[in-house]
């Protein structure tokens, strides 16, 4: 099966935490807890008369694999909210053509997404257009996991008259046979309830799942969701809307570390339209020969857009332009409208496929993906259109999400003609937003190119800055062209108004650099370095990871004798660990003997749960004929796990059910029936058992046998160019240099100040903020629960690296504190000096500063 990306198994993982407490603490409880979406609401708006159903929305960027995680999602909900063996599941899409493709991706038992589906639900899975509703039978719903795809317009009517899936039909009679008269189903005019699909749907209660549906919060989308009563609704999306439940945000950068798309965007302006095209043309063909030294086939595509019909450029004015004027053949090149559409029925990934070049005007916006177009030439204008923001992610997907050997291939191209693009690279980052980027990131990832003739351009004015500050610059330490263009105006009401004219790309580069030799206070040092850096001529400097440069910081490892080893949790047993030694007891799970209720201590909530219950209570199921060893297999189905061995695993479930029917007196068919919650019961239990193991191990290896422990340069991590998956960006206001790449993690403010210390000390070459829960990207030390990523990770100037943790005041005393001080202390004390450690605090021992603390670490 296809590995899941980081970030995509931390999306799963997210929606199981919330998914996992909806029923114990409610869908609005459980988001405010589990919500990690910087940026986004942290309102949990629920939707009218479905108060009870739990709605998010998981935000990705385009190109992060939405149809995939959809797939995921349906096993995850079914697993940690439905708690059923099957599920009957809406897919809900914006298009008839998404409808059409994800229908074929879902029904190929050898694509990914089926195969995802297929071995969670043991292969047991029926996916149906919703024209084919009627094919599905009473059976069905007890035997197999359901998926209808449709678009939400199959469903969004004024009137339920007329269509298929509301009307009465008799092929439905069978399902109807089961399901009692209750009141939420729709009746004909006699008061005799319709055999319609919606009111299947309805009594089922399906778990939706919605692709980009983002006008479903209208009234009419409203009415059918209630009509159709959802168990659950998940929605991907790049850009959600306003009312969205966003539950957890992906970043482009995250995409970007993981080989998703190609960044950063290439921009090339161009003083015509037939320029734009022949420099488009050069690059496909320079991209085409590095192509052919790489192991997988790449073929580069152009897409070409042009303008409409009653315009200047238009589709056939570029299609005789380049068979004419650039002597393209025309097998090489389709054109895709909705009157031509030569791609249909066409692999472009066939190694015998010839298209090189795509023109098209819109009609690619929506449905079309090949990773092979690797450069976007619009020659329209596109100021108000969102067809450029469309057609440019086409050109960010990378072939087999798999990084290249040339670093040309790594990268998007954009090729405009100034006449239609006034403003170039302000609307590519504008589409670059629009496609779920930050401001930040949109910024970083645009490669400016000056034109190939800029003679023939309107040149960049200098720029005049004007600032409004609290003390009188020093500008003596200025070049003189740049002291004899500022004029100083001291205000009668307090400070002064500073007026720097005519400053060009390199005045604003010095201005920014000697900003704190400008001016002595943090706020007038920051206005002027973000007046300087939002002009127009600014040119920012590159950082080292842009320079191609790395940074590597030695890691922890353990040597038993056989040659080191990265120190992970699972090192410290060197003889692994054994779930047997531990006692197959289940604290959590109390029944009282009088009344006979099961008392239920599941992720930190109780619940009860009577022994003789119905699904008016939880719904875990119903009692079956079940033996003991059903029972025991299906457990170690769901607990299988890579470090305990099949036959520990059913001896150690086969204990604990012993132990509940001996020691607890607990029934057999309860136990089969809150099967479920066992599930996650023994999950919390083998979980806290391996922790209980893994903190042994530290305490013996590290207190008492430290001399296993090895800190030594030929075994690092190191920090790449464009390996830096920041979930969210800084976008503070204090001034933050040296940074190793273009964009800085987000911080909060106390963070913030610490990281400001670090980047202005003298000591310090280049810094990250490093960033969590990538080990392949970023910087760690091992604890007895997860992984410990410093906040900071600093190069100073004569080699050495330092780590550097800051805890607020609240923190800083904790047991989780302490262990992560004891495992950086270890790693800094066996680097024979060459790696530093500190655990900072706002107020250090003996009362030293934050500054204080720092400074003597570098010193």
């Amino acid at each position: 099966m296809l590995e899941l990306k980081q970030y995509q198994k931390q999306t799963l993982e997210k929606l199981t935490a919330f998914l996992g407490q909806v029923r114990l603490i409610g869908a609005k409880s459980s988001f405010e807890k589990t919500q990690d979406a910087q940026g986004y609401s942290a309102k949990y708006d629920v939707i009218k008369d479905l108060e009870d159903v739990p709605y998010v929305c998981l935000r990705l960027p385009t190109g992060g694999g939405k149809t995939l995680l959809s797939s995921y999602s349906i096993s995850t909900a079914a697993t940690s909210y439905l708690e059923k063996e099957h599920t009957v599941v809406l897919w809900l899409v914006p298009t008839d053509i998404i409808r059409k493709q994800t229908l074929e991706v879902l029904k190929n038992p050898l694509h990914p997404n089926r195969e995802a589906l297929d071995k969670r639900f043991d292969g047991r899975v029926k996916v149906y257009d919703i024209s084919e509703f009627t094919q599905l039978r009473p059976q069905d719903l007890v035997d197999s996991t359901n998926i209808l795809v449709t678009t939400f317009a199959a469903f969004r009517v004024n009137s339920t008259e007329g269509r298929k899936v509301y009307a009465h039909n008799e092929d439905m009679e069978p399902h109807f046979s089961y399901i009692p008269a209750v009141d939420y189903l729709e009746r004909d005019e006699n008061g005799k309830i319709k055999f319609s699909f919606a009111n299947l749907l309805a009594y089922s209660r399906p778990l939706i799942v919605i692709d980009e549906a983002h006008n479903h919060s209208s009234k009419l989308s409203v009415e059918v969701l209630q009509r159709l009563r959802p168990s659950a609704i998940v929605e991907f999306t790049a850009t959600p809307a306003g009312n969205s439940n966003v539950l957890y945000k992906v970043s482009a950068s995250e995409l970007k570390a993981e080989d998703m798309i190609k960044l950063p965007v290439r921009l090339n302006e161009h003083p015509s339209w037939e320029d734009a095209v022949t420099n488009a043309i050069q690059t496909r063909e320079r991209l085409e020969e590095l192509a052919q030294q790489e192991p997988a086939y790449i073929r580069p595509i152009v897409l070409f857009q042009s303008e409409s019909k009653d315009k200047e450029v238009t589709v056939e004015v570029i299609l005789k332009h380049l068979v004419e004027q650039e002597e393209i053949p025309s097998e090489q090149i389709a054109v895709a409208t909705g009157e031509q559409r030569d791609l249909d029925g066409i692999n472009l990934f066939d190694p015998n496929c010839p298209i090189r070049y795509v023109i098209t005007v819109q009609a690619l916006k929506e449905g079309w993906d090949c990773s092979f177009a690797y450069v976007f030439c619009s020659l329209a204008k596109v100021q108000s259109s969102k067809d450029a923001e469309q057609l440019l992610g086409r050109v960010l997907r990378m072939p087999y999400a798999k990084r290249r050997r040339h670093e040309d291939l790594n990268r998007a191209y954009a090729h405009v003609a100034v006449a239609s693009w006034h403003d170039a690279v302000g609307k590519i980052r504008d589409n670059l937003v629009s496609m779920g980027f930050e401001d930040v990131e949109a910024e970083a990832n645009i490669d400016y190119a000056p034109p190939l003739f800029p003679d023939m351009l309107v040149q960049e004015e200098p720029e005049t800055l004007v600032l409004h500050v609290e003390s009188a610059p020093k500008v003596e330490t200025l070049n003189l062209a740049l002291q004899g263009n500022i004029d100083i105006l001291e205000k009668p009401t307090g400070g002064y108004k500073v007026t720097i004219q005519n400053a060009g790309k390199t005045d604003l580069q010095e201005l920014v650099e000697k900003a704190a030799e400008i001016f002595p206070g943090t706020k007038d040092q920051n206005q002027l370095v973000q007046k300087a850096v939002t002009s127009k001529v600014y040119s920012r400097p590159l950082t080292p990871s842009e320079r191609g440069e790395t940074l590597s910081v030695p890691q922890l490892c353990l040597d038993f004798g056989d040659g080191l080893e990265v120190a992970e949790k699972e090192t410290f047993l060197p003889n692994s660990w054994n779930l047997l030694s531990f006692p197959a007891v289940l604290e959590s799970f109390q029944v009282n003997p009088e009344t006979h209720v099961y008392e239920i201590d599941l992720q930190g909530t109780k619940l009860s749960e009577r022994a003789i219950g119905t699904q008016e209570t939880l719904n875990f199921g119903s009692a079956t004929h079940w033996t003991e060893v059903q029972l025991i297999h299906w457990l170690d189905r769901k607990l299988r796990q890579p470090d305990v061995p099949y036959e520990t695993l059913v001896e150690y479930i086969r204990r604990v059910i012993e132990h509940l029917q001996t020691q607890k007196k607990a029934g057999f068919p309860d136990l089969v029936r809150l099967r479920f919650v066992l599930e996650k019961l023994l999950h919390e239990k083998i979980a806290a058992n391996r922790k209980k193991a893994y903190e042994a191990g530290i305490q013996h290896v590290l207190i008492e046998t430290e001399q296993v422990a090895i800190v030594a340069p030929d075994v690092a991590m190191t920090f790449l160019p464009g390996r830096y998956p920041a979930k969210s960006c800084y976008k503070g206001h204090i001034r933050l240099d040296k940074h190793f790449y273009p964009i800085i993690g987000d911080m909060n403010g106390e963070e913030a100040a610490c990281a400001q210390i670090i980047s202005s000390h003298k000591k310090v070459k280049t810094w990250v903020r490093n960033v969590e829960r990538y080990p392949q990207y970023s910087f760690w030390l091992p604890t007895s629960t997860d992984l410990f990523y410093p906040d900071f990770v600093a190069e100073l100037t004569d080699g050495r690296i330092a780590a550097i943790e800051y805890k607020g005041d609240h923190l800083a005393t904790g047991s989780d504190t302490k262990e992560k001080d004891l495992m950086g202390q270890l790693w800094a004390r066996r680097s024979n000096g060459q790696c530093l450690f500190l655990m900072a605090t706002k107020k250090g021992e003996a009362g030293k500063s934050l500054y204080q603390q720092i400074n003597e670490l570098l010193s």
